[in-house]
């Protein structure tokens, strides 16, 4: 019977310490890492303006089928652009911008932005290819658009607080649970 309980004390202390390992490092594999992508707009024949930019997301995108990233949906951190020495970014932005990947690859950028009140300047970006319209939407230029991966962050390797507590716990309960084996033996 004193064996029973030895064999028992050791399985809640290993059980415990093992828990506690699980959630440390599942709690820091759940931080996704951010992505920067690098934006040239390379305007099309009689189209005045190109420019260039940057957008940042959490994590990568699917291999396979569609990856939105919206500021709505936590995944889209920043994104911004030069066209014709005007500056835009995701502050002034009406909140709908989209970066869509199909099958792991760019497919879509929407942003719509009013810089100013004379010009009305607006930029729209689709389909690998951008429409920058001004002149109070009267006026259009085109062309397309490529991205390239310019750095990738890992999420950081330090642990919770809490984790660590929790592991501390665990390890506490295990090591506990052999001292009474061991003392119990003698």
């Amino acid at each position: 019977m004193h064996s029973f309980f030895q064999a028992r004390s050791i399985k809640a202390g290993l059980f415990s310490a093992c828990a506690s390992l699980v959630l440390v490092f599942g709690s820091t594999a759940m931080h996704a890492s951010t992505i920067t992508y690098d934006i040239a707009l390379t305007p099309s024949a009689g189209s005045p303006y190109g420019g260039t930019g940057s957008f940042t997301i959490e994590g990568a995108p699917s291999a396979t089928g569609i990856s939105d990233y919206t500021v709505a949906n936590g995944k889209l951190d920043a994104l911004t652009f030069s066209i014709d020495g005007q500056t835009f970014d995701l502050a002034g932005s009406t909140g709908s911008t989209l970066i869509r990947f199909q099958n792991g690859v760019l497919n879509d950028i929407t942003f719509s932005e009013q810089l100013g009140s004379s010009p009305f300047r607006f930029s729209l970006m689709s389909t690998a290819n951008y429409v920058f319209s001004y002149d109070n939407l009267q006026k259009s230029s085109y062309g397309t658009f490529t991205s390239t991966v310019a750095s990738v962050t890992s999420a950081s390797p330090v642990p919770e607080p809490g984790s660590l507590a929790l592991l501390g716990t665990g390890l506490l309960g295990g090591a506990g649970a052999i001292f009474r084996r061991l003392r119990r033996a003698s």
